[in-house]
């Protein structure tokens, strides 16, 4: 291969082949998160059952509007409404993960310069460690 010259692969602008799993993964993602109407099997709207441990029913909530039409709700909102609160903040941080980067923890050795003098510190930052310049104009 020549130096600094491309002498085989693919041409140069040539798109990547389409990958229809992730066509499909997209497209899955999107539904998911795309708004929709909250009906049952039956066309009425959804209801969330809340249960305790013992799976007695502790509360409901009808994903209905005031006038009784189903709410528009993601699939995604609807289970994390289903979820108990742990759970919840857990899937939360788990999707953060995809927006912010993970920060590196940095492991800094503080007690080994505990007794340098800030006039010590910029000697060695001049690589000058005696202190001694060359300046001619110091005669």
């Amino acid at each position: 291969m020549a130096k600094g010259k491309k002498t085989g692969g693919r041409q140069k602008g040539t798109p990547n082949r389409d990958n229809p799993l992730k066509g499909l993964l997209r497209a899955h993602s999107l539904a998911y998160f795309t708004p929709k109407p909250q009906l049952d099997d039956n066309g009425n709207p959804r209801k969330i059952v809340y249960t305790d441990k013992e799976g007695e029913t502790v509360t409901a909530l009808n994903l209905s509007n005031p006038d009784g039409s189903p709410r528009e709700m993601s699939d995604f909102e609807v289970d994390m409404l289903m979820m108990e609160a742990n759970d919840r903040v857990h899937a939360e941080l788990r999707l953060l993960e995809f927006h912010q980067p993970k920060m590196k923890s940095v492991d800094i050795d503080v007690a080994q310069n505990v007794n340098i003098t800030i006039e010590d510190r910029l000697r060695d930052l001049c690589d000058n460690p005696d202190g001694v310049t060359d300046d001619p104009d110091d005669d």
